[in-house]
């Protein structure tokens, strides 16, 4: 499990905001108006004129924002964790673009926000409703391996991902859209739907494991990873993330102002 860190002080009130469910949205604007119709014979007083304007701002702003803003175009997003790291930093505030996949697919190397899949959540973390953020390493047919000590493979040659914290000190493969992790002494773990880093225990299946080179990534399935390779819970542990979990991509960093710029600071592997 990776470390968390909850948002204090101004980021508590931006993650609080950003993450308002509709239905408190819609009540609280539906509250807004009623008051608004209830003074509207007395807009005649200044006091009242006040109240007034201030709840059409609310209203309008809970309308712009929660209902056309948020749902289709942008949303914050807290960092809480070391797992993209040194690209993002716990307690950077990313702008997603949920725009950004509506007329094309993901691309190689994005930093994509996406729905965590159940099983690779932490006890406090809540089912259907937690995101996470991670690079977009694996697109489907691609051919990714990973070598202790050495780094990314794609379809066969090395990568330099220079927007990495360290080399990865563990290996991994893709056979039949399972993702599995192995190390020089045979131990091999395996991740994939409702499995998070499960021990192989099967001498059969980790021998096959062993022998059988990477396969394609499946169609609908993307491979995540974080930035600090050996400090993050991702694909290498909890398997393939289907397609249509993706909420947006990570454009720039605006919070907090010493870290405000483009989410994608380092170049990025040019692939043929």
């Amino acid at each position: 499990m990776e470390p968390f860190a909850p948002p204090s002080g101004p980021l508590t009130w931006i993650e609080t905001l950003a993450r308002l469910p509709v239905a408190t949205v819609v009540f609280a604007m539906a509250v807004c108006i009623v008051l608004r119709l209830a003074i509207e014979p007395m807009h005649k007083r200044p006091l009242a004129r006040f109240v007034s304007n201030f709840l059409d701002a609310i209203i309008y702003a809970g309308i712009l924002v929660y209902l056309i803003i948020r749902p289709y175009l942008v949303q914050p997003f807290y960092i809480p964790s070391e797992s993209m790291v040194p690209t993002l930093q716990v307690g950077d505030v990313v702008m997603v673009g949920k725009y950004s996949y509506r007329f094309s697919e993901p691309k190689r190397f994005d930093i994509v926000v996406f729905r965590a899949p159940d099983w690779a959540l932490n006890p406090w973390q809540t089912p259907g409703k937690t995101d996470f953020v991670k690079r977009l390493i694996g697109l489907p047919g691609d051919v990714i391996e990973i070598k202790a000590g050495e780094g990314l493979y794609l379809n066969g040659k090395r990568i330099e991902e220079k927007y990495i914290s360290g080399i990865p000190q563990y290996s991994m493969k893709i056979i039949d859209g399972i993702v599995y992790e192995y190390n020089d002494f045979g131990d091999v773990w395996k991740g994939g739907p409702n499995m998070n880093r499960v021990p192989v225990i099967d001498d059969a299946e980790r021998e096959r494991v062993l022998r059988t080179p990477s396969q394609p990534i499946p169609k609908g399935k993307y491979l995540m990873l974080g930035d600090n390779r050996n400090g993050s819970s991702d694909s290498h542990h909890w398997g393939l993330l289907d397609a249509n979990r993706v909420v947006g991509k990570a454009l720039f960093v605006f919070w907090p102002p010493s870290r405000i710029g483009p989410a994608n600071r380092t170049p990025l592997p040019q692939v043929e």
